[in-house]
């Protein structure tokens, strides 16, 4: 088949500054061209790459596109525009992936150039699909996603399907240190390591809280070892992250806690997955993430993950087995700061060698073989 994979106007390819749905669609394309088909990814310009390259078997063509802006209305403009102009661009094919906001709109216009349109749904719908009704295939990223989507337009229920994001290969390489964790937290260090934008709705703030609650329990729980807090994500808002001034109020909530440089490279992401022993993503976007893989991506590396409950994150945490889940939505520091203290006592070798277990099934080579099979099925309608 030909593929073209038609990004957003706002973060590059392959992911140098952010963007987990470019880097998830680059490692895809790539699995595609490895599988014989012939791919196109149509992405931003940006500093530093060029205008077009032929790579991994795979030709990225870039042009246009723009930094994340503050202002929902002047974004939704830009991307108008940027989504009108790229579709003219669009190579002849068969498919054509998109999770652009209007994109799907116009290249559903040349279908019988560009080939059926697939709409890859990594956020929860506001209203927007009944934009879409002459697309082929909607593929949500998340059960939930899919049911918000058929909910609030019915009309596409016989296109929605669910398709889960992968993770990049490269943290499913082997890990030599699996298996190091310690079951008695007085023999050394624990790290518990967030990884992830550095935005309000990623449940920062109730961390922090969680935390100093935390160093209390530490007395009470008897814990000799030391315990650390390390903190890795992008803060600017172009990255979309909440912005410096974001950034330096979570910065004087609580002390004790390491904050890195935000990392964008998978092989350099795994590095920092490695440094930790549990994953917390203490998320509040009830109505924003689809599937988030910062949680699925630490647990490749062995470590279990601590996620607030969240329809989403079913998809791939087991309580009590490969990770647990604290109730957000009412005393959420406080329950955070119990489930810690119960991950901290509890034995993370066995936890996280399930989580990597559980981690394996979404492999970007079991996702692909899943949207192969998606788009031979639309390619066959009539």
């Amino acid at each position: 088949m030909k593929i073209t994979i038609a990004t957003g106007p706002t973060f590059p390819v392959p992911a140098v500054r952010g963007g987990a749905v470019q880097r998830m669609w680059h490692g895809l394309a790539k699995e595609f061209a490895r599988r014989g088909h012939e791919v196109t990814i149509l992405a931003r310009a940006y500093p530093g790459q060029p205008e077009s390259e032929n790579t991994d078997g795979i030709r990225i063509v870039r042009w246009g596109g723009y930094d994340q802006g503050t202002n929902v209305r002047a974004d939704l403009l830009r991307c108008l525009w940027y989504a009108v102009r790229a579709a003219r661009r669009l190579p002849p094919g068969d498919i054509v992936v998109t999770n652009d906001f209007w994109m799907p709109v116009f290249a559903a216009r040349r279908k019988k150039i560009s080939g059926k349109v697939v709409i890859n749904a990594n956020r929860f719908p506001k209203g927007q699909y009944g934009l879409y009704g002459s697309v082929d295939l909607v593929a949500g990223a998340s059960r939930a996603v899919a049911r918000a989507i058929q909910h609030q337009t019915p009309k596409l229920k016989d296109k929605i399907r669910v398709l889960p994001n992968p993770v990049d290969e490269a943290f499913l390489r082997p890990r030599a240190e699996i298996g190091y964790r310690i079951s008695d937290i007085g023999k050394g260090q624990l790290t518990v390591i967030y990884v992830g934008r550095i935005h309000p709705e990623k449940g920062l703030d109730v961390l922090l809280e969680a935390w100093k609650y935390l160093g209390e329990m530490k007395i009470k729980m008897k814990i000799k070892g030391e315990v650390k807090l390390r903190i890795v994500g992008p803060y600017k808002k172009e990255q979309g992250g909440g912005g410096e001034e974001y950034l330096k109020s979570l910065k004087g909530k609580a002390e004790g806690v390491e904050w890195g440089e935000p990392v964008f490279g998978a092989e350099e992401l795994a590095k920092v997955y490695d440094s930790g022993d549990i994953l917390v993503y203490p998320s509040l976007a009830e109505m924003g993430e689809a599937m988030p893989l910062a949680p699925l991506e630490g647990m490749t590396r062995g470590l279990p993950a601590v996620v607030s409950n969240l329809e989403v994150f079913k998809e791939y945490l087991v309580q009590g087995q490969n990770g647990w889940t604290f109730n957000h939505r009412e005393s959420a520091a406080e329950n955070l700061a119990a489930v810690l203290g119960s991950a901290l006592s509890a034995d993370l070798t066995a936890m996280g060698k399930e989580a990597r277990r559980t981690a394996e099934r979404f492999s970007v080579q079991n996702v692909a073989s899943m949207y192969v099979r998606a788009f031979k099925e639309i390619g066959d309608r009539r």
